[in-house]
C-alpha cells in the first residue's frame, strides 16, 4: 500500500565564491521528487533571484487607445456564445464577464475579465469578490460546455507580459476539449493508480496539515506549498470532494477567491508583479480519486530588461529550479490565512 513519501537528494555544488573567484566554496543544492508525478525540482541556495524592489508599472499599464476588454469596446470587440452554452450570449457575474476567445487554443475556449471598467488591476486590488465572481462565471460556462458532452476543462491565467500575456487588461482563459493537456492527463492518470488507503489528495492534505508547508484552509479548500514546486513562489489549493470545475459550489468559489486574493497580496509584498494560475479539471472519466487542483506561480517582474524564469532546465529538461524553499514561502503566507 502506497503512502506519501518525500524524497530529497542533497547535492554539494563546488563553485567560485562570489566576489572572490579564486576561492572555491561548497554550496548545498536540494533535488526533490514530487510524490505523485515523480518530477524533480531543484532548490538552489546562495544568490537569490527574487526582486528587492518593485518596478514602476504605470507606463506599461496605461490605458491604450484601443483595448477590447474595456467596457467601452467590449460589446463591439467580442462575440457571444451559442444558445446551447448560455442563452445570455455573454456570462456576467458582478463585474466579471466571460466572452468567447478569438484564439483557437482548444475546441471550446473563453476569456474571462475580472472587471471591464478598469483597464489594469494591480495585485492588492484583486479582491476576494472579484475573483469569486470570475470563478463563478467560469463554473457556469463550464457547465454549459459539459451539457454538449463531458470534456477536459481547465481555467488558466496569464498576468502581464512575463507570464505570456499579450494584453495588459487582466483576464483569464478557459480550455475545453476531448484531449486535455499533458499535465492534466498526468495528474489524472497518477491519481487513478495511486494505491494508498485513500486518494492521493486526501492523504496529501492529511500529511501536510499543520506542517511546514501548510498555509491554511477555507471551507473544503486546503492551501499549501508543494514539496517539489514547478515554479517560483508556488502555492496549491486542493478542493476536497470536487473532481472538476463544474462541481465547484458557490462556497468553493468564495473560498478560492479569498485564498487567491491573499496569495496575490503576499506576492505584492514580495515585490512581485507577474503570475500564472491554473485550475485543473479531472477529465470526462474522473472518479473520486481526483481532487480539483489550483496552482499559482509567480513569474519574472515586468521590467524592460527582465530575466526570464524559464531556462533550459524548465523548457528542455522539464525540471524546475527555484531559489526559495516551499517551507519558507509557507511561513510568509501562513499569517494571512490565520
Amino acid at each position: 500500500m502506497a503512502a506519501i513519501e518525500l524524497v530529497e537528494h542533497t547535492i554539494t555544488a563546488h563553485v567560485p565564491e562570489l566576489g572572490n573567484p579564486t576561492n572555491r566554496i561548497e554550496v548545498p543544492l536540494s533535488v526533490r521528487v514530487d510524490p505523485l508525478t515523480g518530477r524533480t525540482s531543484r532548490i538552489v541556495t546562495g544568490t537569490k533571484l527574487s526582486p528587492s524592489t518593485r518596478p514602476d508599472l504605470s507606463e506599461l499599464t496605461a490605458k491604450p487607445g484601443f483595448c477590447p476588454f474595456c467596457a467601452d469596446r467590449l460589446e463591439a470587440a467580442t462575440g457571444t456564445f451559442a444558445p446551447e452554452i448560455t442563452p445570455e450570449g455573454r456570462i456576467r457575474r458582478g463585474s466579471a464577464v466571460i466572452v468567447p476567445n478569438v484564439m483557437a487554443y482548444s475546441e471550446y475556449s473563453s476569456v474571462g475579465l475580472y472587471d471591464t471598467e478598469r483597464h489594469f488591476i494591480d495585485l492588492p486590488d484583486l479582491t476576494p469578490k472579484l475573483i469569486d465572481d470570475l470563478l463563478a462565471a467560469f463554473v457556469e460556462y463550464t457547465r454549459g460546455i459539459h451539457r454538449i458532452r463531458p470534456m477536459w476543462s481547465s481555467v488558466n491565467a496569464n498576468y502581464l507580459p512575463p507570464s505570456g500575456s499579450s494584453l495588459v487588461h487582466p483576464h483569464v482563459q478557459s480550455a475545453h476539449d476531448d484531449i486535455g493537456t499533458t499535465f492534466q492527463r498526468l495528474l489524472a492518470e497518477r491519481s487513478r493508480v495511486w494505491s494508498g488507503q485513500h486518494s492521493f489528495w486526501e492523504e496529501l492534505v492529511e500529511f501536510e496539515e499543520g506542517g511546514p508547508r501548510w498555509v491554511g484552509g477555507r471551507g473544503r479548500v486546503a492551501f499549501l506549498t508543494p514539496f517539489a514546486p514547478i515554479g517560483f513562489h508556488e502555492v496549491w489549493g486542493i478542493v476536497a470532494g470536487c473532481r472538476d470545475i463544474e462541481e465547484l459550489t458557490t462556497q468553493d468559489c468564495e473560498d478560492l477567491g479569498a485564498g487567491m486574493s491573499r496569495i496575490f497580496g503576499a506576492y505584492h509584498e514580495l515585490n512581485l508583479t507577474s503570475f500564472n494560475w491554473a485550475l485543473y479539471g479531472g477529465g470526462p472519466n474522473v472518479g473520486d480519486e481526483y481532487s480539483l487542483l489550483l496552482r499559482v506561480v509567480s513569474r519574472s517582474n515586468a521590467e524592460p530588461m527582465y530575466r526570464s524564469d524559464v531556462t533550459y532546465f524548465e523548457k528542455l529538461h522539464d525540471e524546475a529550479m527555484t531559489d526559495l524553499a516551499p517551507e519558507d514561502l509557507a511561513a510568509t503566507l501562513r499569517p494571512r490565512f490565520a
